[in-house]
C-alpha cells in the first residue's frame, strides 16, 4: 500500500513539472515577435541564395577563364601556321615582283570619278588579279601632266605587252602617245566622267568587269588621227565644241568636280551666244571650200560626248578621216542639229556636209580653237592626217563590228 501511495505521489509530481514547462513554454510564445521572426528568416534565406549564386559565379568564371585561355593558344598557333591576309597578298606581291611585269596600269588619280585613294587601292587588286592569272601586272600613279606619256614609253622599252590608262579619255590620249607605231597595246580601265572610247568599244565601265577584257580581249590594229605633231584616238573639233572644252576645263565647277554640269551649262550658254567663224578647208591638198562655220569634227571613231554622233559612217580601222562640217545658223537650226546627232541620225541638217579624206588643213577668220579628244591643244590653222594601223588595242571580244573593217590580230 505505502508502495502505490509513492507511485501515486511521483506520477502526480511528474504531472505538475509538465504541467509548469507547458506553461512557461506557452508563457514565451506569447513574447515571442512573429513578424521579427519572419524578417529574420526570410534574411537567412536570401543569404544562402547569394551564397549559393556566388559559387555559380565562380564557377562560370574559372570556366570562362579555361575557354579563353585555350583560344589564346589556338589562335597562337594559328598565327604561327596559317598567313594572315595581309601577309599573302605581300607574298603575292613578291612573286608578282619576281616576274617581269608584262603590264602596267598607269592610273590618272584626278579623273572625272574622284575616288582618289580608294581608286588606287582597286588597281593594285586588279594588278594582283592579273599576276594570279599569269599577266604580271604593275600600277604606277602619275603625278603632274605628260607623266602618264613617260610612264608609257618606259613601259614600251622594257618590251612590255599591254599598257593600261586607267582614267578618262584625257588619259588614253596621253598614254597613247608614247603607243602608236608600238606592238605594245592599249588597254583601257575606264575611270574618267564620260569614257567614250570604252562606251564606243564596248568595254564595261564596272573595274571588276573591265579587268576580264585585259585578261580575255581581242587586239586590234586601229588608225588614228594626227592634228600637227598630236595623235588622236577618237577625234579632233574645231569652233564651238573647243570652245565649249575651252571653257570647262579652267571652269569653277569642273575644279569643283561638277564638270558634266559645268559642260552642259556652258554648251547651253554656247549654243545662243558662239557667233560662226569664215573657214578654209583644203583636203587630200587639191579640194578647197570656203563657208561660215559653226563647227567641224575630224573623227575617227563615231560617238562624241558619249552620247551623239556626227560621224555616223566613221570606221577605227579603214584608213580615213571623217570630217563633218557645220555652217552657222539660228538658234532652232544649231539645236536641231545638236538634236539629230543625239538620235543619231544619218542626215543632220541641210547645212552639214560629210566627206571622208587622208588629210585636211583648216584656216579661219578668226583663229578658232581646236580640241583632240577633249584636250584643247590650240588654235587655227592646223592640219589633221591620218595615220593607218598605227595603234594596237585590246577590246572586248564581242566589241561592235560595225566600228571595225578588219579582222583582230594574232598576239
Amino acid at each position: 500500500m505505502w508502495v502505490r501511495a509513492e507511485q501515486s505521489m511521483g506520477e502526480s509530481e511528474e504531472g505538475a513539472g509538465n504541467d509548469v514547462w507547458w506553461s512557461v513554454i506557452k508563457a514565451r510564445l506569447r513574447r515571442w515577435n512573429w513578424p521579427q521572426t519572419y524578417r529574420f528568416a526570410k534574411t537567412s534565406v536570401t543569404a544562402l541564395q547569394v551564397i549559393s549564386w556566388q559559387e555559380r559565379v565562380r564557377s562560370l568564371w574559372v570556366a570562362a577563364t579555361a575557354t579563353l585561355e585555350r583560344l589564346r593558344m589556338t589562335y597562337k598557333l594559328a598565327y604561327y601556321i596559317i598567313p594572315s591576309p595581309l601577309a599573302r597578298r605581300k607574298v603575292g606581291r613578291i612573286s608578282r615582283q619576281a616576274l617581269a611585269p608584262r603590264l602596267r596600269i598607269i592610273c590618272n588619280p584626278t579623273s572625272g570619278s574622284g575616288r582618289g585613294r580608294s581608286v588606287m587601292r582597286e588597281l593594285e587588286e586588279i594588278a594582283d588579279w592579273l599576276s594570279e592569272h599569269d599577266l604580271p601586272a604593275e600600277v604606277c600613279e602619275t603625278e603632274r601632266q605628260g607623266h602618264a606619256a613617260k610612264l608609257a614609253r618606259e613601259a614600251v622599252q622594257k618590251g612590255m605587252d599591254i599598257v593600261v590608262a586607267a582614267g578618262g579619255d584625257g588619259t588614253i590620249s596621253e598614254v597613247m602617245q608614247a603607243l602608236v607605231g608600238q606592238r605594245t597595246a592599249l588597254g583601257v580601265l575606264p575611270l574618267g566622267t564620260v569614257n567614250v572610247w570604252a562606251r564606243e568599244t564596248g568595254i564595261p565601265l564596272r573595274l571588276d568587269h573591265a579587268r576580264e577584257v585585259l585578261l580575255h580581249g581581242i587586239r586590234r590594229r586601229v588608225d588614228v588621227g594626227r592634228a600637227n605633231d598630236r595623235y588622236f584616238l577618237l577625234m579632233a573639233g574645231v569652233g564651238f565644241d573647243a570652245e565649249v572644252a575651252r571653257r570647262v576645263q579652267d571652269g569653277a565647277l569642273t575644279q569643283m568636280g561638277l564638270k558634266l554640269v559645268d559642260y552642259f551649262a556652258t554648251t547651253g550658254w554656247l549654243a545662243v551666244t558662239n557667233q560662226s567663224a569664215r573657214v578654209t578647208i583644203r583636203y587630200d591638198h587639191r579640194k578647197r571650200r570656203t563657208f561660215n562655220a559653226m563647227m567641224i569634227v575630224i573623227s575617227n571613231t563615231r560617238l562624241y560626248g558619249g552620247v551623239m554622233t556626227f560621224a555616223k559612217r566613221a570606221v577605227a580601222d579603214d584608213g580615213l578621216l571623217d570630217v563633218v562640217t557645220m555652217e552657222g545658223g539660228s538658234l532652232i537650226y544649231r539645236l536641231s542639229v545638236l538634236a539629230r546627232a543625239f538620235f543619231r541620225r544619218a542626215k543632220l541638217g541641210p547645212r552639214t556636209r560629210n566627206l571622208q579624206c587622208h588629210t585636211i588643213h583648216i584656216e579661219s577668220t578668226p583663229p578658232l580653237p581646236v580640241q583632240v579628244d577633249g584636250d584643247v591643244i590650240g588654235r587655227l590653222p592646223m592640219t589633221f592626217s591620218i595615220v593607218p594601223s598605227a595603234l594596237s588595242v585590246i577590246v572586248p571580244p564581242n566589241a561592235p563590228e560595225d566600228i571595225f573593217h578588219r579582222p583582230p590580230v594574232e598576239d
